[in-house]
């Protein structure tokens, strides 16, 4: 599956991604480039060594390298490979360790993106089910491999001492775990965002949680000098949902990566030494939190990315696509309960139904093209949203066919609104290069009580009195109404 078709890039970046998976020149460029960035991330990496000398509590490029083979391809894999091997080099890492670091970071990658491939994850993160498939293969299951593979090499470093094993395999685990689902997941959703994902308004309320979020890191770990825990950073989970609720998985990922940022500056305070409990960082401690605040606000933007998903496939459901009225599946539930309630009442009249036909519009589209038609329609359907009650229903049947519920409308009433929209449909010109067209409707107006058969009957009375305005001489309304009420308008 190619990654083209299965996301969508901002355009900023499509260019380069495709262009390393096409261009061999610039996928050489590209894999030289990230390459010497990971590097550089592992340098920085291998500066935080707490709980056990040469490993690692958090790797950053472990983001770098599955960001870059997921979008640059299966040739991308030799960013982890060529940046590991410069990194086990310089730091002159125990053979056995060495193997197991270039080998295990290698496959941290290519197995997770194989995977996320074949279930076709979208790294746009606006979905429950990709962000699950994310931090389960990207940043558990691919983490788990040079964690493993690495601890050959310090076995005889750490003796028989079980417990030592498991302290660096899990700190080793957890480095590449929070490394990727920071980093990576800060660079999945920005690469793919839209121009226009952050309002001003939001920028400035992303701007404060920021500032929130870097103070709570710092103060965590300055707060655990002492070697006591800090409650601190447990506010960060607050302050990241309240980012996904109110800026999406944009302010979520900026404030993750904000907050793990501020904690490594902060860290150069913190002796390598400071433990909490059984053996245990208080800076694990906090990497964890942070592990888990960023996966609980991807999920809460996904969440509302897809409660708004739903509510716009709904809305569509209902509503006519070029003129946003409702169209005439919505429309006919509005008629069928209107239709029932005014039997119940015994009166001959206690809704309307108005049906507006355009006159020759037919000849608007051949004279002056499609695309000033589909502008009328809309202008004409701006006009009835106008000029009817918010409880009124206005809808689209098809065409130029429009239709208009009055609900709880007299007779007079009825009469009263249907000249005001026909005289204001005069009115209309719609402007067509220099020139104006000026437009006009027929409108059939017919009552809704106890004597109305059924829907199929209402709609071709509807239809029926429309077309009487049409053999009147068009530019008329006709009422159908039996006799005036005292309903109220």
């Amino acid at each position: 599956m190619d990654t083209e078709t299965s996301i969508t890039i901002h355009p900023a970046w499509s260019r380069l991604f495709i262009g390393c998976r096409k261009n061999l020149s610039v996928s050489l460029l590209a894999i030289l480039f990230c390459s010497l960035l990971y590097y550089l991330l592992g340098l920085l990496s291998l500066q935080y060594s707490f709980v056990i000398p040469g490993v690692p509590i958090i790797w950053l490029p472990s983001g770098l390298a599955l960001f870059a083979v997921l979008l640059g391809g299966y040739r991308m894999v030799l960013v982890p490979f060529l940046g590991m091997s410069l990194l086990v080099i310089q730091k002159q890492f125990p053979l056995a360790m060495a193997v197991g670091a270039v080998v295990g970071v290698t496959l941290e990658v290519l197995l997770p993106v194989f995977f996320l491939r074949v279930l076709r994850f979208d790294m746009k993160l606006e979905r429950i089910r990709d962000v699950m498939l994310f931090v389960g293969l990207g940043g558990v299951f691919g983490p788990l491999i040079p964690a493993s593979l690495a601890m050959v090499g310090f076995t005889e470093k750490l003796g028989h001492e079980v417990y030592s094993v498991v302290d660096a395999w899990l700190t080793w685990w957890l480095a590449g775990s929070v490394g990727c689902l920071v980093l990576a997941g800060f660079l999945f959703v920005w690469v793919t965002s839209d121009k226009e994902a952050l309002t001003s308004k939001c920028r400035v309320f992303l701007f404060s949680l920021l500032s929130g979020v870097a103070g709570v890191s710092m103060l965590s770990l300055l707060g655990s000098a002492s070697g006591q825990p800090s409650l601190a950073l447990f506010l960060l989970v607050p302050l990241i949902v309240f980012a996904a609720t109110y800026c999406g998985r944009q302010g979520s990922s900026l404030l993750s990566i904000g907050a793990t940022l501020a904690l490594l500056v902060t860290m150069q305070a913190v002796h390598p030494d400071v433990r909490a409990f059984s053996s245990v960082s208080v800076v694990t401690l906090n990497l964890a939190l942070i592990w888990m605040a960023s996966f609980t606000g991807l999920v809460v933007a996904s969440a509302y990315s897809e409660r708004g998903v739903g509510a716009l496939y709904a809305y569509q459901a209902q509503h006519d696509g070029l003129t946003q009225l409702l169209n005439r599946t919505t429309l006919e539930r509005r008629l069928e309960r209107a239709i029932s309630s005014a039997k119940l009442t015994g009166r001959r009249q206690v809704h309307a139904l108005m049906f507006i036909d355009l006159d020759d519009f037919k000849l608007i589209n051949d004279q002056f093209g499609h695309a000033t038609g589909d502008l009328v329609l809309c202008r004409l359907a701006e006009l009835l949203q106008s000029q009817v009650r918010s409880r009124d229903a206005v809808a689209r049947l098809g065409g130029d066919e429009f239709v208009v519920l009055l609900e709880n409308c007299s007779a007079e009433c009825s009469r009263q609104m249907a000249e005001r929209i026909a005289a204001k449909v005069r009115g209309m010109l719609i402007p067509v290069g220099e020139n104006n067209c000026q437009i006009t409707a027929s409108i059939g107006v017919v009552p809704v009580g106890v004597d109305t058969a059924n829907l199929d009957a209402l709609l071709s009375a509807a239809d029926a009195a429309h077309y009487r305005a049409k053999g009147g001489g068009k530019n008329q309304v006709h009422f159908c109404c039996s006799e005036q009420l005292t309903d109220e308008c």
